[in-house]
């Protein structure tokens, strides 16, 4: 595999760990489940790792991606950009995670749900970063049908 299909391949995994992660630690705080708790932090770990990942590749791929015709250079700018803040976002949320984990004594249990609404937060813009990355990156290839411009046809006479 060239890291152009090892960037496709990863790419989107990321955004849905911690969308997934997201839900998990509402039904947590809901629940008042622990096990949600855990189960999202292991999640926005494996989706930093990830995002790494497809940052790395990413790199990569952009190379393969310059020599093609029709590609927009400063498209690829732009999502290279938001996929460097996202993967950063990416990274702290799971960091604040894994304090969850290993700080549990220090925070104390009266203040663990706090910390945890803090992580949901941080899920939440890891969320909107990704999402925003992944739409920068689907306009480099697909830049006429996500803005809805459709080619045009000439019209046709009938006569």
């Amino acid at each position: 595999m060239n890291p152009a299909q090892i960037h496709l391949a990863v790419n989107h995994a990321p955004l849905f760990c911690a969308l997934i992660a997201a839900g998990l630690i509402i039904g947590a705080l809901v629940r008042r489940n622990r096990s949600f708790v855990y189960a999202a932090i292991w999640l926005s770990v494996v989706g930093a790792i990830l995002a790494i990942v497809a940052q790395q590749s990413g790199e990569a791929a952009e190379h393969i991606l310059e020599g093609i015709e029709g590609i927009n250079s400063s498209l690829i700018e732009a999502h290279e950009e938001a996929a460097k803040t996202a993967m950063l976002s990416s990274i702290v949320t799971a960091g604040i995670g894994l304090g969850i984990v290993f700080g549990r004594r220090w925070w104390g249990e009266h203040r663990i749900w706090g910390v945890t609404v803090l992580f949901l937060g941080a899920l939440i813009a890891t969320v909107v970063f990704m999402g925003t990355a992944a739409h920068k990156g689907g306009l480099i290839r697909h830049s006429a049908e996500l803005e809805n411009r459709l080619p045009v046809s000439p019209p046709t006479s009938e006569e």
